[in-house]
């Protein structure tokens, strides 16, 4: 899935920073999903003060048992 964030220098480089991100569903039954960023693109407004990370979400899958 390809997605888009809009923000704040500091917003996008906390996306950034982080591996692994944590989707609520859109409602309260459902689970939280977490997802991998992959070919990660940032471009700036031509005023600089907005930033666009476009990446690619591939869901992480948790292993069950072995420990």
């Amino acid at each position: 899935m390809r997605v888009c964030f809009h923000g704040t220098d500091e917003e996008i480089t906390r996306i950034c920073e982080r591996p692994v991100l944590a989707l609520l569903g859109p409602r309260r039954t459902q689970r939280v999903v977490a997802f991998e960023l992959s070919d990660v693109s940032i471009t700036t407004d031509p005023y600089g003060t907005l930033y666009r990370l476009t990446a690619d979400l591939t869901e992480v899958h948790r292993e069950e048992g072995g420990e």
